[in-house]
Parts: structure tokens; C-alpha cells; sequence
């Protein structure tokens, strides 16, 4: 056999090898360029330090979502409709759900996440998840009564704004999950009647209800002397 003939066979291993390289999918590509700028590189999230811009990605496992706001641009979010044609928002809609979601939303308990927000996330968005004003700080805790189990997953991961992160360390994916579906359950709560108050919080509410009885006291003694003084 000639010398040319063995180095030709001698290189064909590294030729194939170089060709079955795998190369980024045209979802990553696509992500990479128009996406990870705000939701960063690996979906993990980018924030100014009171804005939740960029949210954190890896809690997401429905494409149809991830295709919505592509096509309807929620909140600041460019439109993308103009830009990508049908495949390439299929694209990365898959990329984001089968390569970035990597925190499951499985595994959670209701009760246990009641208790988790309760320590974690109630000082700031308060129990009713309604939200409200932080101290000494300017700026309001969201409330979280229409974000997805998805986003709430993803910003406990990534600590939008002033918020703290809470890493596996802290909160384990399920404890995450836990959560998440706490915050889902407190969107739409039980109903038992009367008015909720906005869901201010009993002791709110129990003033409320006191002053209001106070008020229909007053009425009533004035209304019985006439009227006068």
C-alpha cells in the first residue's frame, strides 16, 4: 500500500469526526441573537435593579407560552412576529422547553408551599400574594396574582430587582414547585362570601370592620337625639 494512500486512510477518522461535530440548533442560534440579551445566555434571567425585565426562562415547559409571547410581546418584550417566520419561532419555542427549563415544577405540596411562602415571600408580597409597599426602599413588592407557575419558579431562582435569590441550597426544585403552586392557589382562592377587601389581611380587615361599626353606632345615637349635636 503507498505512503499517500495510508495518510489519506490515517486522516478520514479525523475528517468524520470533524463533520459529526454537532452544531447549535437554529433555536439556540436564534436565541443567542434576538433573546439572551435580556434572558441571558442560559435563560437564568437579567434585571435592572427595580425592573423584572428579561425574565428567568427555566421553569417554562409550554411551547404554546413561549409562542405567545413571542408573537405578542408581553409587557416590554418586542414583537417578534415581523422577524421570525413560523419555523424559527417553533424553533426556539423547543429550544427554550427542551434545552433552557431545566427547574421540573414537579413534586410540589400545596400545604408545604403555604408554609414556605409564609417564611420566605410574605414579608414582601404579603400572604394574599397581592403585594405591596417595601420600607425604606421606594418600591412596591409585585403582586403575583398574574404571573405563571413558571415565572414564579424562575424568579425565585433568579431574584428579580431588589428581590433575593434562593438557590437549590435554600429552596430544593420541589420545595420551588411547592411554592409555585401556592402562589398559583392564592390567585383564585376559595370564595366562602361577603367581600374580600381587596384580601388586605385579617388584621386590615378587622379594623375595617371595626371602624365601620363605630360609624353605624354614631349614626344611630344621633339619628335617636333628633339629630342635633
Amino acid at each position: 500500500m503507498s505512503a499517500p494512500l495510508l495518510v489519506a486512510i490515517a486522516a478520514t477518522p479525523c475528517i468524520h469526526g470533524q463533520q459529526a461535530k454537532p452544531s447549535a440548533s437554529e433555536g439556540e442560534v436564534i436565541f443567542q441573537q434576538q433573546c439572551a440579551k435580556c434572558h441571558g445566555d442560559r435563560g437564568q434571567g437579567r434585571s435592572a435593579l427595580v425592573s423584572i425585565a428579561g425574565p428567568n426562562l427555566q421553569a417554562e415547559h409550554d411551547t404554546g407560552k413561549v409562542l405567545t409571547a413571542i408573537y405578542t410581546g408581553p409587557s416590554h418584550m418586542p414583537i417578534f412576529s415581523y422577524l421570525l417566520s413560523v419555523p424559527q419561532a417553533n424553533a426556539v419555542a423547543k429550544y427554550v422547553t427542551q434545552s433552557l427549563a431545566v427547574i421540573p415544577l414537579t413534586g410540589g405540596n400545596l400545604s408545604e408551599g403555604g408554609e414556605l411562602f409564609r417564611v420566605y415571600c410574605a414579608s414582601c408580597h404579603r400572604t394574599a400574594v397581592r403585594g405591596g409597599p417595601l420600607a425604606f426602599t421606594g418600591v412596591n413588592a409585585p403582586q403575583l396574582t398574574n404571573k405563571s407557575r413558571a415565572l414564579i419558579a424562575g424568579a425565585i431562582r433568579w431574584g428579580p430587582g431588589p428581590m433575593p435569590k434562593f438557590p437549590p441550597a435554600v429552596l430544593s426544585d420541589e420545595q420551588v414547585a411547592s411554592v409555585a403552586d401556592y402562589v398559583s392557589y392564592m390567585q383564585h382562592p376559595p370564595n366562602p362570601g361577603g367581600r374580600p377587601l381587596h384580601f388586605i389581611g385579617p388584621v386590615a380587615e378587622g379594623l375595617a370592620a371595626w371602624v365601620f361599626l363605630f360609624l353605624v353606632l354614631g349614626g344611630t345615637m344621633w339619628i335617636e337625639k333628633g339629630g342635633e349635636g
